[in-house]
């Protein structure tokens, strides 16, 4: 994915490391971004240390993987040493990432990050939003829905130029799995 970082426009990074702008539990916490998936926990491990990271980032820059399972061992393990862990993943992949992860799922560091892409938002005044249930009172207490302005008011926001903060982590630092 091409996006800046503090040393320029990239296409080509794998692991970087910044402060989390985005705003979940993880909010403002020196965080070790990964996009790439085939990585060994101690080779994740040694990143985190040399990058100071209170955090770790599965699925940055839209990487996210659903079949790679070893990603639910070391998910445990990093939140067992006490960071926190974001998985951000796309919606469609929901009760899916859900089963996966479930061993963790509640854990207060760990965050399931859905991400639901929506192009031209400036657009969508009119657009509302509904968190519903797969049946009527079948498994959540009712329903949730918030117009587009009113979630926009509310939300977390972070502008583009936020991002351009990260660093990457030269690839001589990283292990080649080829």
């Amino acid at each position: 994915m091409e996006r800046e970082y503090k040393t320029g426009l990239k296409d080509d990074v794998k692991v970087f490391s910044g402060f989390e702008v985005e705003h979940t539990p993880a909010y403002g916490l020196q965080t070790l971004f990964l996009a790439r998936n085939d990585l060994t926990f101690d080779q994740i491990q040694e990143l985190a240390v040399l990058s100071n990271a209170e955090a770790i980032y599965y699925g940055a820059n839209k990487s996210y993987m659903h079949n790679n399972f070893q990603q639910v061992l070391q998910v445990i393990k990093f939140l067992e040493h006490g960071y926190y862990v974001t998985v951000d993943y796309p919606f469609e992949l929901h009760q899916l990432v859900g089963k996966k992860f479930a061993l963790c799922w509640k854990n207060s560091k760990f965050i399931p990050f859905c991400s639901i892409i929506m192009p031209e938002s400036e657009e969508d005044t009119s657009l509302c939003f509904k968190i519903d249930d797969i049946e009527f009172n079948k498994t959540n207490p009712g329903i949730w829905t918030m117009s587009m302005k009113d979630f926009k008011e509310k939300a977390g926001y972070t502008k583009w130029n936020d991002y351009k903060k990260d660093k990457p982590i030269e690839e001589n630092k990283i292990w080649s799995m080829r």
